[in-house]
This record gives C-alpha cells, sequence and structure tokens, in this order.
C-alpha cells in the first residue's frame, strides 16, 4: 500500500491527537495542573482551621506566641508551593540566603507539598499540644494524603512529600533563633515607680509580660529599623491637663457602655485564655479566604503575607510599650481621680499601655487584607456565632477600628494609644507588602 504525502502527514497528525488526549486523560494532575493556582485552597484552610484550635487549647499559646506560629505556618505554606508560582518568589530564600531547590523536569503535586509542609510545622510547633491536638495533627495529614491517591504519580507524591516536609522542618529551625521561644522574663519597675510610668494592675498586680519581645527578630527584616511611635501624652495629674483629659474620657465613656458596647468588647476580648486577637484575625482571613474560594496560590500568599505583618507588627509595638512604660487607666483613674472602686470590663493585660496591641496588630491586619479584598469590602465574622453572635463589617477599616475601640470601651487603653496604633501597624503592613513576593 503506498501513501502519498499529505495523507501520511495526516496520519501523523491524528495519531498525535490521540497520543495526546491519552496522556491528558490518564494523569490530567501532570499535564494540565502544574500551577498552584489551578488547585483548591482547602489544604490551607484546613490546616489553619486546625491550627486555630490548637492554640487555643494550649496555655502555652498566647497573643504574642500563637501570632508567630501563625506567621512562621504562612510562610512554610508559601515556600512549600511557590515553585509552582510563575509570578512569584521565594520570600525565605533573601532573608536567611538559603533556598528551596526543587529537582529539574520533575512534576510536583502542589496539595501534597503544602500538606507535608503544614503537618511538619505545626507538629513541630505544637509538639507540647496534648494527645487529642497530636491526633488531630495525624489524622488530617493521613487525610489529604489518602485524598491525593490516584491523582498523582507515587513519584510525584513522595518527591512532594519530601520537599514540603523539608521547608516545614527548615523554617521551624529557622524560627528557633527569633527571640519569641520560651521561658520568656518579667518585669517588675524598680520602687518607687517613677511618676506616670506602668506598675502591675488589678485584680492580679502580675508582673509584665514579655519585656524583651520588642528585641525579637522580625520576619522582614525591614521592620526592625521602623522608628518607634511619637512619645505618649506627657504625664499630668492637673485636672486641666491633656493627661487627666484623656484619662477621664476613658472613665466618662465607662460609665454609657450600651449593651452592644460590651458585646463588642467580649468579641475582641475573645475567650480568656488563649483565643486571643492573632488567632481572631486568622480566623477571619480564613473566612474571607472561603468566601471568595482562593485559590491555593492566593491562599498561601495571603496567609503568608498576614501571618507575618499581625506577628512582625507585635514587635515593633513592645518595643514601644517598654520604651515609654505608659501607666494604664485603671491605675490614673483609682488613685489619681479617686474613683477608688472603678473598674474596667476584663482585665487589664499585664504590660505597659502604649502603643494598644490590639489597634496594632489589627492595623497590620487591615492593611494585607484591604489589598487582597479593597478597604470597601463588606462581610460578616463568624468566629464567635455561639457565644456573641456574628458581627458584620460594612469595610476592612471598620473591622480593623472595630477591635481598636473595643480597648478603650473595656477601659484599658486611652484613645491616643489606640489610633497611634492603628498608624504603627499599618506601617508594618505596608513594609510586609512592599517586600517582593511577586517578580518584577
Amino acid at each position: 500500500m503506498k501513501y502519498n504525502l499529505r495523507s501520511f502527514a495526516c496520519i501523523i497528525f491524528i495519531a498525535g491527537i490521540f497520543f495526546v488526549a491519552c496522556t491528558k486523560q490518564g494523569n490530567p494532575e501532570v499535564s494540565e495542573l502544574s500551577h498552584t493556582n489551578q488547585f483548591s485552597s482547602k489544604v490551607a484552610t484546613d490546616w489553619f482551621t486546625l491550627e486555630a484550635d490548637l492554640a487555643r487549647a494550649n496555655s502555652a499559646f498566647g497573643p504574642g506566641t500563637a501570632g508567630r506560629a501563625f506567621a512562621y505556618t504562612g510562610l512554610a505554606l508559601y515556600e512549600s508551593v511557590v515553585p509552582g508560582m510563575p509570578s512569584y518568589q521565594s520570600v525565605y530564600g533573601p532573608i536567611t540566603s538559603s533556598y528551596f531547590s526543587t529537582e529539574k523536569k520533575k512534576d510536583y503535586y502542589w496539595p501534597a507539598c503544602a500538606n507535608a509542609a503544614l503537618a511538619e510545622i505545626i507538629r513541630k510547633l505544637f509538639v507540647t499540644s496534648s494527645s487529642q491536638g497530636q491526633d488531630a495533627i495525624n489524622k488530617l495529614d493521613s487525610s489529604n494524603l489518602a485524598s491525593y491517591q490516584g491523582k498523582a504519580s507515587t513519584e510525584q507524591l513522595d518527591l512532594s512529600i519530601a520537599f514540603g516536609k523539608l521547608v516545614g522542618s527548615s523554617i521551624f529551625e529557622w524560627s528557633k533563633a527569633d527571640g519569641g521561644v520560651p521561658p520568656f522574663t518579667t518585669y517588675t519597675p524598680t520602687l518607687p515607680v517613677p511618676l506616670g510610668e506602668w506598675e502591675p494592675t488589678p485584680p492580679a498586680f502580675a508582673p509584665g509580660v514579655t519585656p524583651n519581645w520588642g528585641s525579637n527578630r522580625p520576619i522582614i527584616p525591614a521592620v526592625a529599623n521602623l522608628p518607634l511611635p511619637p512619645p505618649p501624652t506627657p504625664y499630668s495629674e492637673d485636672p486641666s491637663s491633656g493627661f487627666y483629659k484623656m484619662a477621664n474620657d476613658v472613665y466618662q465613656q465607662s460609665t454609657h457602655l450600651t449593651p452592644d458596647d460590651t458585646l463588642l468588647v467580649k468579641t475582641w476580648f475573645d475567650i480568656p485564655g488563649n483565643y486571643n486577637g492573632q488567632t481572631h484575625l486568622t480566623k477571619v482571613l480564613t473566612q474571607l479566604i472561603q468566601a471568595e474560594g482562593f485559590d491555593l496560590e492566593k491562599a498561601a500568599a495571603a496567609y503568608a503575607q498576614h501571618g507575618i505583618a499581625v506577628n512582625d507588627a507585635a514587635i515593633p509595638c513592645f518595643k514601644a510599650k517598654y520604651t515609654y512604660k505608659l501607666i494604664r487607666p485603671i491605675t490614673y483613674i483609682r488613685r489619681v481621680m479617686g474613683h477608688t472602686t472603678w473598674n474596667t470590663v476584663l482585665p487589664t493585660p499585664p504590660h505597659p499601655e502604649y502603643t494598644a496591641a490590639h489597634a496594632v496588630i489589627t492595623g497590620a491586619s487591615a492593611t494585607v487584607l484591604s489589598y487582597y479584598f479593597g478597604n470597601n469590602y463588606s462581610f460578616t465574622d463568624h468566629t464567635h456565632d455561639a457565644l456573641y453572635g456574628p458581627r458584620s463589617y460594612q469595610t476592612i477599616d471598620e473591622y480593623k477600628k472595630s477591635a481598636g475601640w473595643s480597648r478603650v470601651l473595656a477601659g484599658v487603653h486611652y484613645i491616643p494609644s489606640v489610633d497611634i496604633g492603628y498608624t504603627q501597624g499599618k506601617a508594618v503592613g505596608d513594609v510586609v507588602l512592599a517586600f517582593p513576593f511577586k517578580k518584577g
């Protein structure tokens, strides 16, 4: 049988189509889904939901340590999948001069990379968790891995798991030198306490916590170079002074609290113990990622930038606190203003007043959320549906100011400390967003 050139070309073309079709049908993940943005963010949101529960159940995870955990977990997630994000680049590499390498001409299954990295770093961060907590980590790890069977080859999965574990383990080891690992020192002022300076507050009169947190290594190095906020309002006991007026504003506000004011205070006080502001902010991000259907690429970048911003914001905040050592409202109102039985809605945190930590970390959070969702984004926060009901916000700015204002209503902060806290937090968020996550 003879074939002319045109007939032969047609046969080759048809055979080629058949081969490609068979390849795609036999293993679509290898040929079609090689980029991170073609996968669901579910592996990320499931892990961050579990991490929030672990932080709540572990007494070692107060606000600073919880925020730190979310930051390094977000970074591990990002670094485990960034090789599949052509528009993005490593963050860990430029900071540490240590880069993670993927094998050339090898195809990775990015959900498995993410799962392995998150399981590895969360397992190490929460090594002190209860047996139930460790079981929950192992169960989610195994469940996710089982769901990947048949979606990628055994070689792909083995390669991806090894890469993810390397990323998670390496970032955990790097985290141990940042200054945020216990045991922590405490601060007790020398007596007599200078006028206007912080001293332990009722009812516990506990020493100041984490006085060295302001010296911690931020994840984004430029955060360490941010200037201190301006000094607080000059201390005075003169009833005509700005300081007296500032304290009186807190006192007067406390005498006119509405039921919704009290509910707002409790909502942002979260659950006494470890369900703190940093955990709450991360829960909000998870809700928004799920609501908007982020893919794995966008979720990885958002978790990394948000976690880093919230963690790094606490460092200059505490540097300001222990630089200025400003007296808390409860001490001033009772001693200077003479309201000796006056009390706050919730216990005053055991550290100096200025700047307001809730305002700082929420200012950093809101800066990142505005980048991803736009400031005019409206949403409902369901973090505390069972306790306090859902709370809706018309803008990201309203969400930010809700958290900060709750601390004034609670009686634990002066208004200027909150306002300057927003500015301080935004400065940190801007530095994080300016870091070159994206190429070019």
